[in-house]
């Protein structure tokens, strides 16, 4: 092989590996500014939404209701106890909320849940189609029990 062949061969190679590292460096980059404007930026419910009002009574057969909503459509991400760690929990780039979270929650009017619940935000679908208004307000009732105390025990 002669010297200018062997340059070559060399240049082509070197150009290749750069090309390999830019494009590395650039998917890198894609990846992590979606992952940033996926899971960093806020999820704010629209005002209108935030000022909704649960139009169900908070009774105790609608709340089990929503439960066995809970248990079929949000345990698996969210937990069993509502605290974000469900089996699926792990699957996702995103954290799913942490229900048992009484300060996040307080913050939260039942609009803005029943908001969350109906629009979904990737990894979390939408549920509009899914479930009927009452079922996610249900929801709503039901996912409120985890960041509220326990009642006492009877002491007799």
């Amino acid at each position: 092989m002669n010297p200018a062949d062997s340059n070559a061969a060399r240049a082509r190679q070197k150009r290749a590996r750069i090309l390999l590292a830019v494009i590395g460096v650039l998917l890198i980059a894609a990846l992590t500014a979606f992952i940033f404007a996926n899971n960093v930026s806020d999820w704010n419910a629209p005002p209108e939404a935030k000022v909704l009002t649960n139009p169900l009574p908070r009774d105790p057969a609608l709340i089990a209701a929503g439960k066995a909503l809970y248990q079929e459509r949000c345990a698996n991400c969210h937990g069993d106890s509502g605290n974000g760690k469900g089996n699926d929990s792990w699957k996702y780039w995103a954290k799913p909320a942490d229900f048992s979270d009484a300060s996040a929650m307080n913050k939260m009017t039942d609009g803005e849940l029943f908001w969350k619940i109906t629009a979904g935000r990737k990894p979390m679908p939408s549920f509009e189609t899914k479930l009927s208004e009452d079922e996610r307000w249900m929801l709503v009732d039901y996912i409120r029990t985890f960041s509220q105390p326990s009642a006492p025990a009877d002491s007799k």
